[in-house]
């Protein structure tokens, strides 16, 4: 019998989660008797950074949900300003039930939760309308920012506690939910996959940052690291990739400059999924220096598959992924990573010594591996 699963995932809103999708999709198809179809829509950043970025997830197999459109207003007006909330906050609630109704030949309706358009707000007609599918939820983010409202726990909680069964990228995400309340029987910690690529034997003489130049992934906590290393001797230059906006790009180079370090920094702009792989295998080391919790990092396993030492912060479930394949340092530290950094540099031994860990511990990550661990979460919910 073939298990059919809607794979409700943004289009581009979070593009780690864009590529967590795709990935998943293509290691569940190779298994037998599995048939994936995504479910997606469009979203804010359709006209902001991600604009042009060639959308994969909508090659074969996806039903798009085409209503509600979004709306994208900015009132002034205090009183405008909340009944654009409101606006939003029905939009968000009617795409839910747009995604549960091209889903509802689907055996299996897997959800993947962030906190932007894949947010609570479509969840909860997902799971307070009654149907007959099983209703599983990857909850790769969770916004914090209120939760010392009691009623927001108290929502949280009824929500997550309506699924079949909830996946997680680290065991400090599931005590997250678990502390709300959240049923620990239906938490199974499942990482953040990495895909293999073959190792080109590239000589690695860059230092490299992947990812949009903003404070939540530490860019500026970088540029005083530089700082510190210049007012040393030591002027060190990184190359900086992604998928940024113009005003990231300029807001950046401000800072940069403040700090007396754009001297420092190269800007390289977007990559394919190749030059990415390629890129990686020519960095020394890169960088995953969040400065809030994050519980999966794409980031962190693309440096693992391709055998590159990463200097990581040590929050959240980034040191469960590290193990000994990482330096790990405190978050918001500049001296520790000034520190770090000359420590990779001047050790290429120690750079080769992390390298063969990380490219050994990604393998045992692989899609393929995560993808029987997820069709395991789907038969025991179905089979209960």
């Amino acid at each position: 019998m073939t298990i059919k699963i809607g794979l409700i995932t943004c289009w581009y809103t979070d593009l780690s989660v864009t590529n967590y999708s795709y990935n998943l999709r293509d290691s569940l198809e190779k298994l037998p008797f599995v048939l994936v179809s995504v479910v997606s829509s469009h979203c804010f950043c359709a006209r902001s950074r991600f604009t042009g970025v060639e959308n994969k997830l909508h090659d074969k197999n996806c039903q798009f949900v085409n209503f509600p459109p979004y709306v994208y207003t900015y009132p002034k007006n205090p009183v405008s300003r909340v009944l654009n909330v409101v606006l939003q906050v029905s939009l968000q609630f009617l795409r839910g039930v747009g995604y549960l109704a091209k889903c509802k030949s689907y055996d299996v309706i897997h959800y993947q939760q962030s906190v932007y358009s894949l947010g609570m707000l479509p969840l909860f007609p997902i799971m307070l309308i009654p149907t007959s599918n099983k209703k599983i939820i990857t909850a790769h983010e969770i916004d914090k920012t209120m939760w010392g409202l009691k009623v927001l726990k108290v929502i949280y909680k009824q929500i997550y506690n309506k699924a079949d069964r909830i996946t997680v990228h680290s065991k400090e995400m599931r005590e997250s939910l678990i502390s709300i309340g959240t049923d620990a029987s239906i938490i199974t910690v499942i990482p953040h996959g990495a895909k293999i690529p073959t190792l080109l034997s590239k000589e690695r003489n860059e230092i490299t940052f992947f990812g949009a130049p903003v404070e939540g992934k530490g860019v500026f906590v970088l540029f005083e690291a530089l700082k510190i290393l210049k007012k040393k001797g030591k002027k060190i230059l990184v190359h900086f990739y992604g998928i940024y906006s113009a005003s990231e790009n300029e807001s950046a180079d401000v800072r940069a400059e403040e700090l007396g370090v754009k001297d420092c920094i190269v800007w390289g702009g977007r990559l394919s999924e190749d030059e990415f792989d390629r890129k990686m295998q020519e960095s020394m080391f890169t960088f995953a220096i969040y400065t809030k919790p994050v519980h999966g990092s794409s980031i962190l396993t693309r440096a693992m598959a391709n055998a590159t030492p990463v200097i990581a912060t040590n929050i959240g479930g980034t040191t469960e992924y590290s193990k000994d394949c990482s330096i790990l340092i405190p978050p918001n530290d500049p001296e520790a990573l000034a520190d770090a950094i000359l420590k990779l540099m001047n050790k290429p031994d120690l750079r080769k010594e992390l390298g063969n860990a990380a490219r050994k511990h990604a393998i045992e990550i692989s899609w393929d591996a995560i993808a029987k661990r997820t069709l395991n979460v789907y038969l025991d919910a179905l089979t209960h």
